[in-house]
């Protein structure tokens, strides 16, 4: 007769997918398989990716930690990554007035042997990666998986090249889904209402299957851009921490990766700045972005060329006078690597250029050293940044 009751902690499953298990742990787990023909289900969609479902022998009290694992297999996993597109380049000397433009085509056959980076390895970039949480827990791996429920009986949504549709309704009771993309990902989604949205890297949106009759309110955390369907019966609004954005059908971005501040950028159309404590509203035109202080809870509007903040979506760094600080936190998000400062002093050592997100990273470090005098170290997934010498 098979028992269902016997729970087992998720950490346990988890060791034994990285091969870490042993000992007591070991036959905890192999007795938790054979109790249950359900137990090993859930085992082997875990282990493929697919999906599962918390209610089946793991303890909600274990959820935090199963998230956490799921995190780490979807940084890991092998998404189709887009083809490789030639470098692009350009620096601004300390005291030059005009761009200088080299080619980078040697450099790329070169192995990264100069001296301002030395490899141990080489590390890939990000790909179209991301996992579907419902409602009620259960879990999607989106690079694994076609179709998908969505937690309203009947209602699944499709999952391809690296996008996932839902199809358009109303609904009176809001169910809510979530996509989380990793470090290392990026992924897009389309609304119920037709408004597309592009996540990128360490990013996660919470939004309804299907929206309301009154209002379209989603939740996002890391950057997004978003090309919201017009609907003037019922407003658009992108919740943040401490500020929402009020859409009237348009194209913007939103990032909340900077510390300490949240940058709203308008491509076309308009959108409205609202501070949550205070409810004072800033109206952003085309070619606008607005930062949100969190300290101060005040909004500062400028006029600026939306390129630079949306060039991600078009396979692009784009660093303009950004800090090597400010920079290795946009590339660790992107490579899944960690950073190690020799000195604070090269911490805020500058740079200005454009260089493809899908190439080696090597190649981009070594676009950033050859300019910003800086020296890097990449030894399995740790670079160290020091000053040239």
């Amino acid at each position: 007769m098979e028992k269902e009751n016997i729970h087992i902690d998720w950490e346990v499953i988890s060791k034994s997918f990285r091969g870490e298990l042993f000992g007591e742990e070991r036959e905890r787990l192999e007795s938790w398989l054979a109790a249950s023909s359900r137990h090993r289900d859930f085992y082997r969609r875990a282990l493929e990716g697919g999906e599962t479902d918390t209610t089946v022998g793991v303890d909600r009290g274990v959820l935090a930690a199963k998230k956490d694992e799921l995190m780490r297999r979807a940084r890991m996993m092998t998404g189709n990554v887009k083809p490789r597109r030639s470098l692009r380049f350009v620096w601004y000397a300390a005291v030059a007035i005009l761009p200088v433009a080299i080619a980078v085509g040697m450099w790329v056959n070169m192995g990264g042997r100069e001296k301002n980076v030395v490899i141990a390895q080489r590390v890939q970039p990000g790909s179209g990666r991301a996992v579907l949480e419902l409602h009620d827990g259960r879990t999607y791996f989106l690079d694994t998986t076609r179709v998908v429920e969505t937690g309203i009986e009947g209602n699944l949504a499709k999952a391809e090249k690296q996008s996932l549709v839902y199809t358009k309704q109303e609904a009176e009771k809001l169910v809510y889904n979530k996509v989380i993309v990793p470090r290392a990902g990026e992924y897009s989604l389309t609304l119920s209402d037709g408004t597309r949205v592009w996540l990128n890297s360490d990013s996660e949106i919470r939004y309804p299957v299907a929206f309301g009759k009154d209002r379209r309110t989603v939740f996002l955390s890391g950057e997004a851009y978003f090309e919201v369907e017009k609907d003037a019966e019922r407003p658009f609004y992108v919740v943040l921490d401490g500020m929402e954005v009020k859409v009237y059908g348009t194209s913007f971005n939103v990032n909340t990766h900077y510390q300490g501040k949240i940058l709203t950028t308008l491509v076309e159309g308009k959108v409205g700045i609202r501070v949550k404590s205070t409810g004072a509203e800033s109206i952003l035109q085309p070619n606008q972005m607005a930062e949100f202080n969190r300290e101060k809870e005040e909004v500062e509007v400028t006029d600026v060329d939306t390129y630079y903040y949306t060039a991600w979506r078009a396979g692009e760094f784009v660093f303009q006078n950004e800090t090597i600080e400010e920079i290795m936190d946009r590339l660790c998000r992107w490579y899944d690597m960690e950073v190690f400062y020799a000195n604070n002093d090269v911490r805020g050592k500058r740079f200005t250029g454009v260089i493809a997100r899908f190439t080696n990273v090597a190649d981009v470090l070594h676009l950033i050293g050859e300019t910003a005098t800086v020296q890097f170290n990449l030894k399995g997934d740790v670079i160290t940044v020091s000053d040239s010498r």
